[in-house]
């Protein structure tokens, strides 16, 4: 082989390395600005309550609507906690409340095909199964069913 040859071949092998070692750097730069995302279910008991948005109510007290939240006068406006609420408390298990912890529902739950499967101990079973996004960065869970979406955010 002769000198020019060998020149071409060891910049080539030189052109192929070098691009090889950018597309290496570019790729670690990716993973390590990526951030840490961990699995959605162990996000959810990572984060534990997650609450439907905007969903405390005002009642005006009346007569035919007496109420111990109300204040001891009629036509006094009160605001009842009446929120939604999802403790996840292990991969599997959670709580549920709607009425800020008068009473507590437990609830089984699991993660598969995209979708959250969950089965609450109410007064009777219910078993619910919702297509989810989960935001981890904004702390937001959106469920929808049937035409219909909820909005969860994550307690603080």
């Amino acid at each position: 082989m002769d000198k020019k040859k060998k020149k071409i071949i060891s910049f080539a092998v030189f052109t192929i390395g070098l691009a090889v070692l950018v597309a290496g750097a570019v790729f670690l730069v990716l993973n390590l600005t990526r951030g840490t995302d961990i699995a959605d279910g162990e996000y959810l008991v990572s984060v534990g309550k997650w609450t439907l948005a905007d969903e405390v109510s005002v009642r005006t007290c009346t007569d035919e609507y007496l109420d111990p939240n109300c204040g001891p006068e009629e036509g006094e406006e009160t605001t009842i906690d009446n929120r939604v609420v999802w403790n996840f408390t292990e991969i599997g298990k959670g709580t549920l409340t709607t009425n800020a912890h008068e009473n507590d529902y437990d609830f089984i739950w699991a993660i598969e095909d995209g979708k959250l499967k969950i089965e609450t101990k109410w007064l009777y079973d219910l078993e619910n199964e919702y297509d989810y996004k989960l935001d981890q960065k904004a702390g937001e869970l959106i469920l929808s069913a049937d035409g219909e979406e909820y909005k969860f955010v994550a307690e603080q």
